[in-house]
């Protein structure tokens, strides 16, 4: 139902003239500069740019017309809407708090090791960061690393036991000197290389504490050999009943494809996927923006928001953070459909800003006319973890269109170098995805940017 929802949102529009068109879906930059005045060159002007905080994190209001609440409004933006950094204040955090009960769970009452996989962007290392954060509150001693394809098993597990100190150890005296001195079960490792057995000996010996081991981005790791140390360790750890478990997130589509096939494991680990964004979610999102910035969304705007947003939630934060910032442009405190539909621009131009201009002009191509119900679905069953998708799953996004795979997908392979698709046959079917994930989201807002064009906001909302 949301699938449908959205794509109505998108589709059907109706026939414009070209210069219709190029006025409607061109992004449009947010501040329109008069031309610098040639006597005032060596002043500062009024409406020069300036940063709206120090790098102390104050604000400092250097346009006396500004409003004090504005101004207050603007910086924390930083901290409830920030779509570049994930959240790490419990206090924006929005939705999934069904999983995040369930996490801690599995860690306190299971003792279990945990998978938390699924798409790029879905908000997998927020919740590792709230995780980490109610862990040590509750005095668990918490090592957070983040993966790379060069991961070293050695190197980043004598990193991670820096964390645990060594007078958690059962044969460490709490008045010994090492103890006292401030060591860690690190020094307690071998010199040189060690393996996933020797670990796990060490890490049986930790008493009077519980340890939270977190590996992000562990599908960055490319390294087979090091994947089988931490599925051994996992393995060896439960075995010696050590009190010690591992968090693990990564992309994927399953904890399978993240861990590997160990069948000895199974028992031992616990996948959580990680959901999109429903619109509820969306709207709690909002709404502790709102309490924390004192910045007001017209209500219907959620539901806006989550269909473009198509449930990520760097998407709906960099869309909530651009409006905002638009409304307080203008001096005002209430977000509006005006104000979304020049923050959308942003995050259009934002998208444009990491293709090249070439690429950007492909695919202006592909909005504004007979192809803008098929961009729409390809935007949404792109949202694959792996980006994969077929004909069947485009036609099944299609809206009242009598159409079969074998023509979506003939269609798809004619369009192939113009969308940027590769293709490939599994298990005898043909399957299609983007080189760059970037371009199913900007063909998607793309569109979304033509329908708000199209009217009011009860107009929009009508058949959204």
């Amino acid at each position: 139902m949301a699938v449908r929802s959205a794509l109505r949102f998108l589709w059907p529009f109706g026939r414009r003239d070209s210069s219709e068109e190029e006025e409607s879906y061109l992004p449009i930059m947010a501040t329109a500069v008069r031309q610098r005045d040639l006597q005032s060159v060596g002043k500062v002007r009024a409406d020069f740019p300036m940063f709206r905080a120090s790098a102390l994190d104050r604000p400092q209001d250097r346009r006396r017309e500004e409003r004090r609440e504005i101004s207050r409004a603007r910086f924390a933006l930083t901290t409830y809407f920030t779509p570049t950094q994930p959240v790490s204040d419990r206090g924006s955090f929005a939705g999934r708090l069904d999983v995040l009960a369930r996490l801690i769970s599995a860690i306190e009452s299971q003792r279990s090791h945990i998978v938390l996989h699924g798409e790029r962007g879905i908000g997998k290392t927020s919740m590792m960061h709230v995780l980490t954060d109610i862990a040590r509150e509750s005095s668990y001693i918490v090592s957070y690393a983040t993966c790379g394809a060069n991961a070293n098993f050695p190197d980043l597990f004598r990193a991670l036991l820096q964390d645990v100190p060594l007078r958690f150890h059962r044969d460490v005296p709490p008045n010994a000197d090492e103890a006292e001195s401030g060591a860690s079960f690190a020094d307690r490792l071998p010199k040189g290389a060690f393996d996933s057995g020797e670990l796990a000996d060490l890490c049986a010996d930790i008493t009077g504490t519980r340890v939270l081991i977190f590996l992000d981005e562990y599908d960055r790791v490319t390294d087979t050999g090091f994947r089988q140390q931490v599925a051994e360790l996992i393995k060896n750890l439960s075995d010696r009943s050590a009190r010690v478990q591992l968090v693990i997130a990564g992309v994927a589509s399953n904890l399978q494809e993240l861990i590997g096939y160990v069948p000895s494991i199974r028992r031992n680990v616990i996948g959580f996927p990680m959901p999109r964004l429903g619109e509820a979610e969306v709207r709690e999102m909002i709404a502790l923006g709102e309490e924390g910035t004192g910045v007001r969304f017209d209500p219907d705007l959620a539901h806006i928001i989550h269909l473009l947003a198509l449930g990520s939630p760097y998407l709906a934060r960099l869309l909530c953070h651009h409006s905002a910032l638009e409304a307080l442009d203008q001096g005002r405190l209430s977000v509006s459909l005006s104000h979304l539909r020049r923050g959308l621009d942003q995050v259009i131009l934002e998208l444009e800003g990491r293709m090249t201009p070439r690429t950007v002009a492909e695919m202006q191509k592909f909005v504004g006319g007979r192809y803008d119900p098929l961009v729409a679905a390809l935007g949404e069953a792109s949202r694959s973890v792996d980006g994969w998708f077929d004909g069947e799953s485009v036609v099944a996004l299609l809206p009242n269109v009598s159409i079969s795979p074998q023509q979506v997908e003939q269609e798809l392979v004619s369009l192939k170098a113009q969308l940027g698709l590769e293709s490939d046959v599994q298990d005898g079917e043909r399957r299609f995805r983007f080189t760059d994930d970037a371009l199913p989201i900007y063909l998607w807002l793309m569109v979304g940017r033509l329908r708000l064009d199209s009217g009011s906001l009860e107009e929009v909302l009508a058949t959204a």
